[in-house]
């Protein structure tokens, strides 16, 4: 157990890695990956996705190159992804678990968003893929898919007994028993929330793409296959230098995460939370191509 998986991350990533090795993770990224890195003063390692129309996929050949590295030793991987919203394919998963394998890389999968997913898509832990794998910690919790972030739990499935010993002897748990029977109840009794929540979040991902379809016709923005989060390109209206979240915050009133949140490959992007009443919603898009549309030429 742990308060969340960010201090997950910054305890496992001394464990596993010694001063002189690297971490490696998939980008745009979720900036604590790198942060875990940075907090215990390892470099990190960037392979980026390829974005065709919205849609990301993998480079594998730079992937396995950069795996390939004696000082890379650690692979942080977002599944489903985060900021994208990427649900890997199968074969998507045995091509990574196969980099992974012949380098004999510890792998962080960080399946956090893993309920939260659009109609008809499927999540496939990569623990199913490496059934036998040792080297594999999975970090799943509650927090995104039942609003439970300030109760602070989060489960760090840990194969490797060496590892695990080594967890449970630095690891200072302090589990709120309040937070271990709302866990519980969320899982054992939450499914039929669950299931009208995916419906909301997928009209709600709907009603963005319509939006600004008609509002913002240059965004570029593809429903996610999974998360409550849109990943919208501005990259038309603004250039890369610009702030974006304080542009919305001091120009619509809006609150929002730019790329600059991610590490690279994210130039000019926006990060929504979605997971909000569709009124809410509608103003906050209603502020933002207002914004945007009354930006000087």
């Amino acid at each position: 157990m742990s308060n969340g998986i960010i201090p997950a991350l910054n305890e496992l990533v001394e464990y596993i890695c010694t001063p002189d090795e690297q971490v490696m993770f998939l980008t745009p990224s979720y900036a604590y990956f790198k942060y875990a890195a940075d907090y215990n003063h390892r470099q990190s390692v960037c392979s980026d996705l390829i974005e065709k129309d919205g849609y990301y996929s993998i480079d594998f050949a730079d992937l396995e190159k950069k795996a390939a590295d004696p000082k890379t030793t650690l692979f942080i991987f977002c599944n489903p992804h985060n900021p994208t919203g990427r649900v890997w394919k199968e074969d998507e998963l045995e091509k990574l678990a196969r980099i992974i394998e012949k380098h004999h890389l510890w792998v962080i999968s960080d399946e956090i968003h893993c309920d939260l997913t659009r109609a008809g898509q499927k999540h496939i832990p990569l623990g199913k893929l490496m059934s036998e794998y040792n080297q594999l910690i999975t970090c799943m919790a509650p927090s995104k898919t039942f609003n439970l972030a300030g109760l602070m739990i989060s489960n760090i499935i840990i194969r490797d007994e060496k590892l695990k010993e080594t967890w449970l002897n630095r690891h200072y748990n302090f589990d709120n028993p309040l937070s271990i029977a709302a866990a519980q109840a969320a899982y054992e009794k939450g499914e039929a929330w669950l299931t009208e929540l995916q419906i909301y979040l997928d009209n709600n991902f709907k009603y963005t793409e319509e939006y600004l379809n008609v509002h913002l016709p240059k965004a570029k923005f593809q429903i996610s296959e999974a998360t409550y989060l849109a990943w919208v390109d501005l990259s038309a209206y603004f250039n890369k230098d610009e702030d974006l979240p304080l542009f919305f915050a001091y120009k619509a009133g809006v609150l929002l995460e730019g790329g600059n949140m991610f590490i690279q490959n994210s130039d000019c992007y926006i990060r929504l939370n979605l997971a909000c009443p569709k009124a809410t919603l509608a103003e906050g898009l209603k502020r933002i191509a207002e914004a945007i549309n009354n930006i000087e030429p």
